[in-house]
């Protein structure tokens, strides 16, 4: 939600100018076909089927197929074997009752009565884990059945990326749709432009959640005491196939909190909202045998969340998007780097030291560029800098906007 609301503040403001009086209305629709509300339910099954929209149980004997396959092509070191599965969970995908059909009823659903597409930033070339690439697909081809206009805004890979894997020919059949009109990266510029082909020529701009500050509103002016320390759920990494379990983040994070008791800070644990987070945070208020009152309450919409980060003097985070937020509020943080793109980020930014490799996941040295961080502040001229590349890659596609809404 940091990037919708970021990415809503860009093109009301935008548009606003260009037409003053303009009528605007966002329509948000979920990449995964979920329902607007969603239930916290530990089973991974019952929680499908009461989440995601028209799920259902009849699909059960497809489903544990598609699973299967799944963990069988995560497993298999062969690029054609790997291949191979993919080409029959995109089958499975085609005729199972809880896979296309379901999520294009989804999208007629959502999409009904729309003008225009805007698909917003975040890791969507991804097909390894989060499996985007069929709904890309099927909004490419609803927009094309109704004649409508898609655009990208600063896009990002996530994940595993080879133009050779079955996954990326769906991924570039959904950008390279003639319904895409225009495409942006945040980074990985070169896979972002081999999936939108040569009709595009992508810009490396920005991730509008750098407009974040503006589009809650928030007030930096308060009182800051606190180190944050982002956690992230114990399983979190094996999707991307990166070996680091719960036991090493719970170890990793009891550390880093210990080491910022021996230096003098008051510090408190936090999450971006997912139980898989608070879940980890209990474990490790566990090992360090700290009250409950050392983990903040899990928010509960995406300006809690603001609000908690905008509180603190500096933060220690597994999230790009709350470092992200943290360097809008002025609040310098480092990221704990198990991706690339968090690399890439950062060094875009202008502070690649910020960004900590698994390799240097070591407590002291953490702090340590904490520290640094939090002495350094944050340059104003490169937030300035972030946001005008964020406002681009709005502006390139407005005009777009009004001459359909004309």
């Amino acid at each position: 939600m940091f990037i919708a609301r970021s990415l809503e503040y860009l093109i009301s403001d935008g548009l606003q100018k260009a037409d003053p009086g303009i009528e605007i209305e966002y329509v948000e629709v979920d990449l995964l076909g979920r329902n607007d509300t969603i239930f916290e339910i530990d089973d991974a099954r019952e929680r499908r089927l009461r989440n995601y929209h028209q799920y259902s149980e009849k699909g059960q004997l497809t489903e544990k197929a598609f699973l299967y396959l799944q963990r069988k092509g995560r497993e298999a070191k062969s690029k054609s074997v790997q291949n191979l599965i993919s080409r029959a969970r995109h089958l499975i995908w085609k005729l199972g009752r809880n896979y296309r059909k379901r999520l294009a009823s989804y999208f007629d659903l959502k999409l009904e009565g729309v003008d225009y597409i805007v698909i917003d930033g975040a890791g969507l070339l991804e097909y390894s884990y989060n499996e985007y690439h069929w709904s890309l697909l099927l909004i490419s081809e609803y927009a094309e059945r109704h004649n409508l206009e898609v655009v990208y805004n600063a896009i990002g890979r996530a994940g595993a990326f080879d133009e050779r894997d079955f996954g990326s020919t769906i991924l570039k059949r959904a950008l390279q749709s003639p319904a895409v009109t225009y495409v942006s990266a945040r980074d990985n510029l070169d896979a972002v432009q081999a999936c939108a082909g040569p009709g595009h020529k992508v810009k490396l701009l920005a991730d509008s959640a750098f407009w974040m500050k503006e589009a809650y509103a928030i007030d930096t002016g308060v009182e800051r005491k606190k180190i944050g320390i982002g956690l992230i759920r114990g399983n979190s990494l094996q999707g991307y196939g990166v070996s680091f379990d719960a036991k090493q983040w719970v170890t990793l994070f009891a550390g880093i909190a210990t080491t910022l008791r021996e230096r003098g800070y008051d510090f408190e644990f936090f999450t971006n909202g997912l139980p898989g987070d608070v879940k980890l945070g209990k474990r490790v208020l566990k090992r360090l045998k700290l009250p409950d009152s050392y983990l903040v309450d899990r928010p509960v919409d995406d300006t809690v969340l603001c609000e908690t980060i905008n509180g603190y003097e500096a933060i220690i985070t597994c999230r790009m998007h709350s470092s992200i937020a943290a360097f809008t509020m002025d609040v310098p943080s480092v990221i704990l780097s198990w991706n690339d793109k968090v690399e890439k980020l950062m060094t875009i930014i202008g502070y690649p030291e910020r960004a900590i490799q698994q390799k240097d996941f070591r407590p002291d040295l953490i702090v340590d560029r904490m520290e640094k961080a939090k002495s350094e502040g944050i340059d104003p001229e490169l937030l300035s800098a972030m946001k005008d590349k964020a406002q681009e890659s709005v502006t390139d596609y407005l005009d777009r906007i009004l001459n359909v809404r004309n």
